[in-house]
Parts: C-alpha cells; structure tokens; sequence
C-alpha cells in the first residue's frame, strides 16, 4: 500500500533539484522584484489602516512560512534541532518581524533593514536549497526570504523611515552578538547555524572567502561594505535637497 508519505518523496523525486542562476531561479527573483514594487507603489496610495496592515500582512505570510515548515517536518518525521531551530538570521528575522511591525519598534526596523537586505538578500541571490520549483521547500525558501525583504522595504519606504548612522552602529553591534550567541549554540549542540562551524554545503559567496575561519573575517568585512552601501541612499538624498535648497536662494 502506497502511503502519502511515500506519494509526497514520489513526487519530489520527479521534480528537478534547484540550479544557481537557472531559469527558475531567475525569474522567481524577478516575479519578487516586480510585487514587492506593486506592493510599495500600493501602499503609498492608501491610507490607514490599510497602510499599516500590508505590511503586517507580508510580515504574517513570512511568519508562517516557519510554522508550516516545521509542521511538515515534524509529520514526516523530518525535523532536526541542528538544521531547523530558528536560529539562522533569516528565519530569527522572520520570527521577530511581525512583532516588530506590530509594535512600531523603530530601532529594530532600522537593525533589521541592514540584517534583511544585507544578508537574506544574500540568501535569495545564493540561496542553500535543493529542491526546484515545484516543491514545498522551493515555495518555503523563496516566500520566506523575499517576504523578509519585501515588508522590510515596504516598512522603510512607505513610512519614510530614514536610516541613520545610529541604525547601522547597532546593525554591526547586534550582529556580532548574534555571531557569539549562536556559535555558542553550535559549540553546545553540534549545529551549524549561521554557518559559524562550517560553510553551507551548497555553493555560497562564501566559497569566495578562504577556509574557516577566514571566511567569517572575510564575511564580517563585506557585512561592513555592504552595510555602507545600504546607508548611502540616506546620506545622498538628504544631501542632494540641501544642495537644490542652497541653489534656490
């Protein structure tokens, strides 16, 4: 007797295993980009609390993207405490973010705009994944990650949030206390989250950056460039209106 479990391996089986930079992957980016500009142009034209419940929207289906992974997991029997704890940055963003939004913590959506478009935007261009299009865990990564991305933008540019140096001083901060705390777990369990033991299996920019331990000196370097790259937009505009101030008078 065929269970559905054995159907469900069945099928993933017949499915293709997921290619860097193929067709699929491709286009899921650009199927990404285009909605999370729909969804920004939308929020700009209306008002509260549609506004506001967007972006808690966006939050929510990212938010459940970690629930519904560790439920198929915990059915089929499939869930690991070294691979599936909420302790890679991604998933511990997409744990906090509704509450974040929820509460209109501002120092948090400041952190988290470094966290998200530094590292999970890292995550979609590189993503750790096996599995192709159509597969749950396809639809799980892509969802979850993008969605991160997507409320984060959403948040910063429909409610005008702008970055400041104190934002990215505490993203650098809250990262490498991040870094301690769950290289700690790793040391205690026998995990490798947030990749602080070992790189991830499939191809990542970190195969760029030498053998461990390097490539987290070499990680913490671009985090930095990166960073400053996010915190640009915010130094120019303002810049660029005072300017177009001085020319008027």
């Amino acid at each position: 007797m065929v269970t559905f479990e054995g159907q469900v391996h069945s099928f993933c089986k017949m499915t293709p295993g997921f290619e860097l930079f193929s067709f699929q992957h491709i286009t899921t980016l650009l199927i990404f980009i285009a909605l999370t500009a729909i969804v920004i142009v939308q929020g700009n034209r209306t008002d509260e609390p549609l506004k506001s419940d967007i972006g808690m929207m966006i939050a929510g289906i990212t938010f459940s993207t970690l629930i519904l992974d560790a439920v198929y997991k915990l059915v089929f029997g499939t869930f690991s405490i070294f691979e599936d704890l909420p302790f890679f940055m991604c998933d511990l963003v997409a744990f906090v973010l509704p509450f974040i939004l929820y509460f209109r913590n501002r120092k948090w959506i400041g952190i988290l705009y470094f966290w998200a478009l530094g590292g999970t935007l890292q995550a979609l261009l590189t993503p750790d994944l096996k599995d192709g299009f159509p597969t749950f865990h396809f639809f799980r990564y892509f969802i979850g990650h993008a969605g991160i991305i997507m409320a984060i933008l959403y948040t910063v540019i429909v409610r005008k949030i702008q970055i400041g140096w104190q934002d990215f001083i505490r993203a650098v901060i809250y990262a490498q206390v991040y870094l301690i705390c769950v290289h700690m777990i790793n040391h205690l369990i026998g995990s490798n989250y947030g990749y602080t033991m070992a790189k991830p299996p499939g191809g990542s920019i970190l195969d760029l950056m030498g053998p461990w331990p390097w490539y987290i000196l070499a990680g913490e370097g671009l985090m930095l460039v990166l960073f400053l790259l996010l915190l640009a937009p915010f130094l120019l505009i303002p810049a660029a209106k005072r300017h177009q101030e001085n020319e008027g008078l």
